[in-house]
């Protein structure tokens, strides 16, 4: 392929023309984003001053770097072919593997590297790199991302980066450290699924998201439908590839019941239409407040309206304390608002009953002591309800439950339970897979909020008396 024959959208041109620092390109598989990243990339080098002269590729592997970059008959090299010298494999030169681009400001090397080979690509980061392009985020090890972005960071010249990537992992460090910080870009080609994730504090970083339908001028409709109709609707690679939005884990035990779902805000509440409002507290190890893989202390405040109708998720708080006196100081400052706005409702703080030490310090020195209970709760309750003994049945029963009302018996106001519950996987048994990551402890607090007044929550409804007031 030459570069006259490169079939141009609107969008392909505005990453090419884009001097962002930062550049993502996100979406479904066969749209372009690896041969407008190649171009991008190029073209950057092209114009780069004469003393910056390095540069490198990082993929899943050294070989798949070679074939999407070198050997392809669209790849940067071989567009650009009669201004690149032979390419180098790292088994015959000391510089590893690479190839140099000829500019007016002389030549520039671009190192290739995959993520599967430490040395290599920890050699590669360690130089004075004027540009990275970062291939496949998704299957990248996080330490690479990381060390990646920082290096450019750390440049006197502005360095840059540009990364592709299908559909990942909700979860995946690089959605919360980079990804969901950039600007987006041509917004209404955006899956809502992507939108409701993104931050967007970072004005000068920006996001692309690329589809089937909007950014595939090179392949015939039959050929487009074939690859629509290539992964089962609902499965991960449906998301990934097809969608190319961030998926659902094989086996997500939540994630597409929840697809539809949108958080109600606090201030949408009607607060006078709550009958009991409880704290609740899973208690982790981690000492890392920002490492979501690891298990953290959550504080989580949820509500019932009227007769129990409803459960409330309203909102978590991830403590960052490590002793059990400066938890309880902690928790008890961000649950203060909380109970001034519901005085009289707030009931009770549970706990994690493991933690008994935590349980037994907190009901001797709570602030509350004597108007709010402190109390050890369990994550199962056979005596109340012994044909749900899982905790994710007891969820999962609640949610079924929901098809029965014109609402949902679930009110998400909490964006992170919310979202936690998008991540839960299911076990063997068909309880909820505990990962022991900061996911499942926002989890296990909603499970206490449930457990606490699961009789009342799922007595027949012709017990209940009629419920008329609006809750929110």
């Amino acid at each position: 392929m030459t570069f006259d024959q490169v079939i141009w959208t609107d969008k392909m041109r505005a990453v090419f023309s884009d001097d962002a620092p930062v550049i993502h390109l996100v979406g479904s598989m066969g749209t372009s984003k690896t041969l407008v990243g190649g171009l991008t990339f190029f073209d950057r080098i092209m114009n780069a001053p004469a003393n910056v002269n390095q540069f490198a590729i990082i993929g899943v592997s050294s070989v798949l770097v070679k074939r999407n970059f070198v050997d392809k008959a669209d790849s940067l090299y071989n567009i650009h072919k009669g201004l690149c010298t032979e390419y180098s494999d790292g088994n015959k030169d000391a510089a590893g593997s690479h190839f140099c681009i000829k500019t007016k400001t002389g030549k520039k090397i671009v190192y290739i590297a995959g993520a599967d080979n430490k040395t290599s690509y920890t050699n590669i980061l360690s130089l004075d790199l004027g540009g990275i392009l970062l291939d496949e985020l998704s299957a990248l090890h996080p330490d690479v991302i990381r060390e990646a972005y920082g290096r450019v960071q750390r440049l006197a010249y502005p360095g840059w980066l540009i990364t592709t990537t299908n559909g990942g992992n909700p979860a995946q460090e690089f959605y919360a450290e980079l990804v969901n910080r950039a600007t987006v870009q041509f917004r209404d080609t955006v899956p809502k699924i992507e939108l409701d994730e993104m931050i967007e504090d970072r004005p000068d970083e920006h996001y692309y998201h690329f589809n089937l339908i909007d950014d595939c001028p090179h392949k015939t409709k039959e050929q487009t439908e074939r690859l629509i109709n290539s992964y089962p609707v609902g499965s991960f690679y449906h998301f990934s590839k097809i969608l190319g939005c961030r998926g659902y884990s094989e086996g997500a035990m939540y994630a597409l019941l929840l697809n539809d779902v949108e958080t109600v805000s606090f201030g949408d509440l009607n607060l006078r239409a709550f009958e009991e409002v409880v704290a609740t507290v899973d208690v982790g190890a981690s000492v890392n407040g920002d490492d979501d893989s690891k298990s953290h202390t959550i504080v989580h405040i949820g509500g019932y309206t009227r007769n129990y109708h409803r459960v409330v998720p309203i909102a978590s708080k991830k403590i960052n304390s490590i002793e059990h006196r400066d938890i309880i100081e902690e928790a008890e400052n961000w649950l203060y608002t909380y109970w001034l706005k519901f005085y009289g409702k707030f009931k009770a703080i549970l706990i994690d009953k493991a933690d008994y030490k935590l349980v037994s310090t907190w009901q001797n020195h709570s602030r509350w002591r004597g108007t709010v209970s402190v109390i050890g709760c369990v994550k199962t309750h056979k005596t109340l309800c012994p044909d749900l003994v899982a905790r994710a049945g007891v969820k999962c029963q609640l949610m079924m439950k929901s098809k029965q009302y014109p609402a949902s018996r679930i009110v998400w106001c909490d964006e992170d339970m919310l979202k936690a519950h998008r991540q839960i996987l299911k076990d063997k048994d068909g309880s909820e897979l505990d990962q022991s990551d900061v996911w499942q402890d926002y989890a296990d607090c909603f499970s206490y909020l449930i457990l606490w007044r699961i009789a009342r929550i799922l007595a027949d409804e012709n017990d209940r008396v009629s419920n008329k007031i609006k809750f929110y």
